[in-house]
């Protein structure tokens, strides 16, 4: 290559490289998800720090590349499936016998004491169960059966007087009365179908209730099925309760909006979301139970941000972040790129950033380093996805872009 060639050359690679190299890109935008968690509203109160936890005051950026093989799938909010329900019965309904609805064999119930037990020891073979015109006393409805003492054994915490049973098959199924004859106190009923087809489903739409922003609640009865009643509530770790008015949807759910407010009530700890519901003229019983945390975001990613390539190959990402209340915040990414081999795009790298912010209009930089870049085995266009942000004063994600942006 004659002298003329090499410098057309060098000015060709220079131009290309400089077109990202140390050029900032201000047009990043954010890409839409649907189980994207977005503030609506900013909490302006600064976060109480947990006791015992330390608080780091020192920026902190760091990455490093995936193995090629790498897959991410978003994270989905968590199916409970309940074969399950609760009642309670009044010592007079159990002294004379309570009815007990179940759709298959071998169903379990525990009896447990509401408020100080009376009987601190109660013997399951007290309990009468009546079924298809039968009576069977002395325990000889029961698989087997267990005291508080016994119950407690296994490693679980009951509270005193509990007791449980398994029905045996010629109990059968369907409507069963069970009887405890001088029963001193009320009783909370368990009653838990291991073996039934009848499968109450509860979700919610999002990994985090954000405080201010939508939470909706999605019940299902085995593929669809209508139910005569259903209602529930979410109740956070303090005690403080909203209840939920299900609507029926066209696909055959049930689902109950509600704005979450993560402010009342607070205390460490997960939030409780509880649906109950009834079929088939009261024949078909079941609560299901799922637990979701709780944010009150202090910040949120704000506007367009920019990206830009130094001359090492370090790739760096700025996001505009709005402050309502001065913490530490961090921030997470995935790097996707163009794999070098397959030409596929994929999971290449994370970087996290996290650093003390004041009120008011601040930014957070994802930084791929050289090294890691270098790594990670890929080329542009770029994306970064999972961007989440991170209150670490309260230990939560106040955000999510499961999409994020294009570079």
């Amino acid at each position: 290559m004659n002298r003329f060639n090499k410098v057309a050359l060098a000015i060709a690679l220079s131009l290309s490289f400089g077109a990202h190299a140390g050029n900032a890109d201000s047009g990043l935008r954010f890409q839409s998800s649907d189980l994207d968690l977005i503030p609506t509203t900013l909490v302006r109160s600064k976060a109480a720090v947990l006791p015992g936890v330390h608080q780091e005051t020192a920026p902190i950026r760091m990455s490093w590349a995936l193995p090629a093989d790498s897959v991410i799938s978003p994270q989905q909010p968590f199916l409970r499936e309940s074969r399950e329900y609760w009642t309670t019965a009044s010592a007079a309904s159990l002294d004379k016998g309570m009815l007990i609805h179940t759709t298959s064999l071998g169903a379990v119930v525990r009896l447990s004491p509401i408020g100080a037990a009376k009987q601190a020891l109660l013997d399951p073979f007290a309990v009468e169960v009546r079924s298809q015109g039968q009576v069977f006393e002395r325990g000889k409805a029961f698989a087997n059966a267990a005291n508080v003492a016994e119950l407690n054994a296994s490693g679980a915490a009951f509270p005193q007087g509990t007791v449980a049973f398994k029905l045996t098959p010629e109990v059968g199924s369907g409507a069963i009365t069970i009887a405890l004859p001088k029963a001193q106190q009320d009783y909370l009923v368990h009653v838990f179908e291991p073996d039934s087809s009848e499968v109450l489903t509860l979700t919610t739409d999002r990994l985090v209730a954000l405080h201010g922003s939508k939470l909706r609640v999605i019940a299902r009865l085995n593929e669809g099925e209508t139910v005569d009643a259903i209602a529930g509530s979410i109740t956070s770790p303090g005690g403080h309760q909203t209840e939920l008015r299900f609507k029926r949807q066209p696909d055959g759910s049930y689902v109950a909006d509600a704005t979450h407010d993560g402010l009342s009530g607070v205390a460490a700890g997960l939030w409780e979301v509880h649906a109950f519901a009834s079929g088939r003229a009261g024949a078909v019983q079941r609560d299901a139970k799922t637990a979701i945390a709780s944010a009150a975001p202090r910040a949120r990613l704000a506007g367009t941000g920019s990206s830009s390539v130094g001359r090492n190959g370090a790739l760096s990402i700025t996001l505009p972040t709005e402050v309502a209340a001065s913490g530490r915040y961090e921030l997470r990414g995935t790097l996707y790129g163009i794999d070098a081999k397959s030409g596929a795009l994929r999971p290449a790298a994370v970087a996290h950033s996290a650093a003390v912010l004041s009120p008011g209009r601040q930014s957070l930089n994802l930084v791929y380093d050289a090294a890691t870049m270098k790594a990670a085995g890929v080329q542009a266009p770029f994306e970064v996805r999972d961007l989440t942000l991170l209150d670490q004063s309260a230990q939560s994600v106040i955000e999510l872009r499961n999409a994020g942006v294009k570079l």
